[in-house]
């Protein structure tokens, strides 16, 4: 019966080509040839760093690993009998890549050293060929394996310039946030080790909430997203990360905050990881700004709560006027917290939110932005009792029954109503909405 451990990792070597060539270790190793497995093993992985060069050359332009490529061509061809060459590409992949950690490159060279010894004829002092014993055999399958052979390519290059130049390429192209999820991980996640991942990640969240230029502020909404896709990958394992290195994590760019918020709305708990210094000052810019109040609901930490919260602090906003840097309420950040209700299985309350912020509309302008976006989408979703609380905020307020836009905007709203009650809506308690119909 063969060893699990190892078959098991047969199915993750990269290349097609490799796993082929290893059926022969795993064939010699089964029938007690650890000669044959030592041999044929070396050759496998000096090969497979060939063909790692080669994907790097073809795939991902990889300047580095052309010359490399280019220096164990020209040694080939100047010594055709010398097997000098493997040492040297060796080598060049430690000093020039990041494919071969210390301990690979250690596990690699005591191999080449015993493949030596299992393939020229040198006695021992009885007169025997050097035999490895099992052991030794399945520990060098096992190191070759975890070090070399079931390492994509892309971990021998710089990562991150690819990943966020990858970023920006596809950000006019995948628009959906679960195919950006299954690219990133496809295409990276899935191909790096956890020490390169977090790496990646540590830089990533600096371009995203600290460098302030053109490039970052370009990328910066699609960089946000990647950073969400990697902490929903390894929750537990990110929590951690970011607990170790608190101060690194808890300084960011004060105009970037709109995208701290996001991720922590997605992500609550990561708040109480940060300094009192950064909590602190998010928290007082929040309650600055009745917008950023608004989408901020982590605070709160629960959804339904923040939205009575904000309708409430929506009512009472001119006798408040003066606490607040800014009043205006974007739509952008109604409809998230919107779907944040929706998704967490609120659908009245979500529904009730959107009614109530329409009916706090502060004028025309923004009355007809808001039934563009607010309500006309939602019509055919709301239920009898929502239809009736849309038509009383509308009766309430002068900006929305006054403007231009009310007759058709307002008979649009019948039609649902009528349906919903049959046509026994009583209109005669909504004078002004009743009026704006005629």
């Amino acid at each position: 019966m063969r060893d699990f451990s190892i078959d098991s990792s047969v199915d993750k070597i990269n290349s097609s080509k490799t796993r082929e060539y290893f059926e022969e270790v795993i064939k010699s190793y089964y029938n007690d040839s650890f000669r044959s497995v030592i041999v044929m093993l070396y050759s496998i992985a000096i090969a497979d760093l060939i063909y790692k060069l080669q994907d790097l050359k073809e795939i991902y332009n990889d300047i580095k690993a052309e010359v490399i490529l280019n220096e164990i061509n020209t040694l080939q061809s100047n010594s055709p009998n010398s097997p000098d060459w493997e040492s040297k590409l060796i080598e060049l992949v430690k000093e020039r890549t990041n494919l071969l950690e210390p301990a690979d490159y250690l596990n690699l060279t005591t191999l080449q050293k015993h493949r030596h010894l299992c393939a020229h004829p040198v006695l021992t002092q009885n007169y025997e060929l050097y035999k490895p014993n099992k052991e030794t055999a399945r520990a060098h399958i096992r190191n070759c394996l975890e070090g070399i052979l079931t390492k994509p390519p892309i971990l021998s290059r710089a990562v991150f310039d690819d990943f966020v130049n990858d970023l920006a390429a596809i950000k006019g192209i995948i628009f959906n946030d679960n195919d950006l999820k299954k690219h990133i991980k496809s295409k990276y996640l899935d191909k790096l080790n956890w020490n390169a991942e977090q790496q990646v990640f540590k830089s990533l969240w600096k371009i995203t909430f600290k460098i302030n230029n053109p490039i970052c502020d370009d990328n910066r909404d699609i960089n946000l997203k990647a950073l969400l896709v990697f902490i929903d990958r390894n929750y537990r394992e990110y929590i951690k990360l970011l607990s170790s290195e608190v101060d690194y994590y808890s300084d960011f760019n004060e105009k970037y905050l709109l995208h701290v918020i996001n991720l922590l709305n997605n992500y609550p708990d990561i708040y109480s990881i940060l300094n009192e210094s950064a909590q602190i000052l998010i928290k007082n810019k929040i309650n600055l700004d009745l917008d950023l109040a608004t989408y901020a609901w982590f605070l709160t930490g629960d959804i339904r709560k923040h939205i009575k919260k904000t309708i409430k602090r929506r009512a009472k906003i001119y006798s408040d006027e003066n606490k607040y840097e800014n009043i205006w309420i974007t739509t952008q950040s109604i409809l998230q917290l919107y779907e944040t209700a929706l998704q967490s299985g609120f659908s009245n309350d979500a529904n009730m939110f959107l009614i109530e912020m329409f009916g706090y509309s502060l004028n025309y302008d923004n009355a007809d932005t808001r039934y563009d976006s607010l309500i006309k989408p939602y019509l055919e979703t709301f239920s009898k009792e929502e239809l009736k609380a849309l038509v009383k905020n509308i009766n309430d307020n002068s900006q929305i029954y006054d403007r231009r836009n009310a007759y058709s905007s307002n008979r649009n709203i019948k039609q649902f109503v009528d349906k919903a009650f049959d046509n026994e809506f009583d209109y005669d308690k909504y004078s002004n909405f009743k009026r704006s119909i005629r």
